[in-house]
């Protein structure tokens, strides 16, 4: 561990600044060092409690701590010296204005030493977290992973295999005395009548464990031999560089507004130390970046620009990077069922969408059953969405007594949640399978979760394309709050999405046509304002797209029951 140099005379100056008491010499240093030792037995108590893979990592995270702490000490202290405390200079002739300008100085100095705490929690959570795809050491670290996990499977079969023969526990040669009593007490509080120390699902779990953490290892290990090519676009390159993980763009020149609105809702974020845009590099991030305009290749026989450890990969090759899975009956996983629906993997949404049209008719998907813990009808056909790297995978369509809901777990990941790909995709599950409902988890006091079921129909839906009263509704809230930004209230923004949802219900298309002219007058006032035109841009193409039926029109449409000849 090293200890970094504190400015003691600058130290000296801060303290006779704002104190009429004289400042103790090595005070300032005495006090740093005291952090930084209580961050070092905090990173020694972690290092006892993991891998010594993760060693290295906790060392470089404490010397940075000890680095950049000094430096914010050396900041604070030179801040606090520009201007002396009015109860030192007096109320005559005070600096105000370089008063104010050093309080903003030190709320910025504070704000960067609250960051720099952080880094003991970095510290507390080294080896406890997944492993990131970006870990240079991602491969071995798996690896050593994998060696855990099937030493614990063959101690859990062997441990099981010894209860079976002797009918106890003393004396199991894989256990210690302490283990002994644990599992003990945990069988003795079992219900079961066939009494084991490690219950089936504890091997299955661990088994299932044990497979992923291989297949990790072969993707990785693949992606690490496969070849990757950057391009040149008009007005920059974009490189692929192996030894960071990431996708990087480079412009020639500041790129407008626009195009930096565009990069950082493609996932893109704005790296100053390399400078360049840039995100982890997946097939997804290919992709995104080989479908904006603002990156589109040049011709072909113009020469891509050669990096210096670069590697080329086809451009064939270059997949979206997002597969499909069907479970048949979600319920028989939730049961813990013997024979539970397979998990079938499809390379396409056709594919998938065949294969849930096929069960989706099924009696199970409609019968009336118990309701589940959280007293919703239990998720039967399910359909899901899967990353090629086999990192992201999350349910998005259950069908719940013959009506299809909306998962939205998606929203809890910011991979799934910010990729234009994965929006794409539910977009086109809302167009071409629809969904009724959608189950909508809200922040309630105290900090709990609070579910409700809402129709899908009427859900503000922030997240994808769905031409749908509720979202539409909210775009024409955002708009006007574009327009005219008066501070409104949550029971205010509800009671006009509520307004607006109605009046499409009502209406139909030629109320969406009457907002789309409303929307196209807002563009026209507010023409110098980007964002207006952005939001009232994507409104108007929402609302062509809307073609349900008003009220008037579905009671037309609605047949006629013919009289009796008795009347």
């Amino acid at each position: 561990m090293q200890y970094y140099p504190i400015d003691e005379a600058l130290a000296r100056r801060a303290k006779n600044m704002i104190s009429f008491s004289d400042y103790v010499e090595g005070s300032a240093t005495a006090e740093y060092r005291r952090a930084v030792d209580e961050a070092a037995r905090l990173a020694e108590q972690q290092k006892r409690k993991v891998d010594p893979i993760h060693h290295d990592r906790i060392d470089q995270l404490l010397d940075t701590y000890a680095r950049r702490l000094a430096e914010n000490i050396n900041q604070s202290n030179a801040i606090t010296a520009r201007v002396p405390s009015i109860l030192i200079a007096g109320g005559s002739n005070f600096p105000v204005r370089q008063k104010e300008k050093q309080n903003r100085a030190a709320d910025a100095n504070m704000a960067e030493w609250r960051q720099i705490q952080g880094l003991l929690d970095k510290i507390r959570g080294t080896g406890r977290g997944g492993i990131s795809a970006d870990d240079p050491e991602a491969v071995q670290k798996l690896k050593s992973k994998l060696a855990g996990l099937e030493r614990e499977q063959e101690k859990m079969k062997a441990v099981n295999a010894y209860y079976r023969k002797h009918k106890t526990l003393e004396g199991c040669p894989e256990l210690s005395a302490e283990e002994v009593e644990k599992l003990k007490a945990g069988m003795a509080r079992s219900w079961r009548a066939d009494l084991k120390p490690y219950e089936s699902y504890a091997l299955t779990n661990n088994n299932a464990v044990i497979r992923q953490t291989k297949k990790r290892i072969e993707e990785l290990s693949a992606k690490a031999e496969t070849e990757y090519e950057g391009w040149a676009f008009e007005g920059g390159e974009v490189r692929m560089n192996r030894e960071s993980n990431r996708l990087q763009v480079f412009f020639h020149e500041k790129p407008d507004r626009d195009t930096c609105s565009t990069m950082r809702h493609n996932g893109f974020k704005w790296a100053p130390s390399v400078g360049a845009w840039q995100r982890q590099l997946t097939d997804n991030a290919i992709y995104a970046a080989k479908h904006l305009d603002c990156l589109r290749p040049l011709p072909v026989e113009q020469p891509v620009p050669e990096q210096a450890g670069s590697v080329q990969e086809p451009a064939q090759n270059v997949v979206a990077g997002w597969g499909f899975y069907i479970i048949a009956d979600l319920k028989t996983w939730a049961d813990n069922a013997a024979e539970r629906s397979e998990l079938e993997h499809f390379p396409s949404f056709e594919a998938a969408k065949a294969r849930f049209d096929e069960l989706r008719s099924a009696p199970y998907n409609s019968e009336a059953v118990e309701p589940g813990p959280d007293g919703q009808p239990p998720a039967r056909l399910t359909l899901g969405l899967e990353s090629a790297d086999g990192m992201s995978a999350t349910d998005i369509l259950h069908v719940r007594q013959g009506e299809n809901y909306l998962v939205t777990d998606f929203t809890r990941s910011e991979r799934l949640r910010d990729d234009p790909m994965v929006m794409d995709i539910l977009s086109r599950v809302s167009r071409k399978i629809g969904f009724d409902r959608v189950r909508v988890w809200e922040q309630a006091d105290g900090g709990r979760q609070l579910l409700s079921v809402v129709p899908f129909a009427e859900w503000e839906n922030p997240y994808f394309p769905a031409a749908t009263p509720g979202r539409i509704a909210a775009q024409y809230c955002t708009l006007l709050h574009e327009c005219y930004p008066f501070p409104t209230d949550d029971e205010a923004h509800r009671g006009q999405i509520a307004e607006i949802v109605k009046f499409l219900q009502k209406e139909g298309k030629r109320g969406a046509d009457q907002m789309a002219l409303a929307v196209a007058g807002f563009g026209a006032t507010f023409s110098d304002n980007v964002a207006v035109q952005k939001q009232a841009e994507a409104l108007i193409k929402e609302l062509a797209r809307y073609d349900a039926p008003g009220l008037d029109e579905a009671r037309q449409r609605k047949p006629k029951q013919k009289k009796s000849q008795e009347r």
